[in-house]
């Protein structure tokens, strides 16, 4: 679908440790969204956009993730409800669900989480278990109980064990079977990931987590490097992505 420019009035913004989630509104019908896409937001006294991908949505609302990590994110998350923004949206490429496997898993951390939670709540019949990791409970409190209502199993780890499992969610791989792993997060994980997915023949699907400029293919700011027939390519993570096979990709 050929991306819009929103228009969207903040209803809420609420911090849990360094993670804000964000909800607007918009007076007119968003386009639909699939897990993985993100908007291209814009930023109060910034000439750049941010990219962030979009955690939940429907005809009218929108909800964010968004960590307080830099200049650009701290001053969006400044803002408070009823304060006016625009995004450009939907953009990327997201997450395929492939018609004949159900036996899910999902394998996010942080802000990671978040391009996931659609895979589940778009796809109810799917058998979906859901390893996510933070720095503590507090920093969980952003996702609430969504990945509980719409995953079969949610294991929730925590650096500093205030919150299920005392350390990685990669760590609970080798406990789990799916036919298809999606993934979102440090480059730790995602090389665990594959190489997982490599052993055991699991499909897997990341989505790169990238600095972008304009946002739609023509700067390159956000290139990705893959593997393309033996040799190296780079790939645009806003139009060529932002999820790619997991075994394409050059960690």
């Amino acid at each position: 679908m050929k991306p819009i420019v929103a228009e969207l009035t903040i209803s809420s913004i609420q911090r849990f440790d360094t993670m804000y989630r964000v909800e607007a509104t918009s007076k007119d019908e968003l386009p639909r969204i699939v897990a993985g896409q993100f908007a291209h937001i814009k930023v109060p006294n910034k000439n750049l956009r941010r990219p962030i991908c979009v955690y939940k949505s429907t005809k009218n609302t929108i909800t964010f993730i968004i960590a307080d990590v830099g200049e650009g994110t701290h001053a969006f998350v400044s803002q408070k409800a009823g304060d006016k923004f625009d995004a450009v949206l939907p953009l990327g490429n997201g997450f395929p669900v492939l018609p004949d496997k159900t036996n899910i898993a999902l394998l996010g951390g942080g802000t990671g989480c978040a391009p996931l939670l659609k895979i589940a709540e778009d796809n109810p019949s799917l058998n979906i278990t859901a390893l996510l990791g933070f720095r503590n409970a507090e920093a969980k409190g952003a996702y609430k109980a969504d990945f509980d209502k719409y995953c079969k199993r949610v294991c929730y780890c925590t650096d500093d064990g205030s919150l299920g499992y005392h350390g990685f969610p990669t760590d609970l791989l080798t406990e789990i079977a799916p036919e298809v792993l999606y993934v979102c997060g440090a480059h730790g994980m995602m090389k665990t990931a594959k190489e997982y997915c490599k052993k055991l023949g699991v499909i897997g699907f990341a989505s790169m987590e990238q600095r972008m400029g304009c946002g739609v293919g023509a700067c390159l700011v956000c290139s990705v490097k893959i593997m393309d027939n033996g040799k190296e390519k780079l790939l645009r993570a806003c139009a060529d992505g932002p999820v790619f096979p997991l075994e394409d990709i050059v960690l």
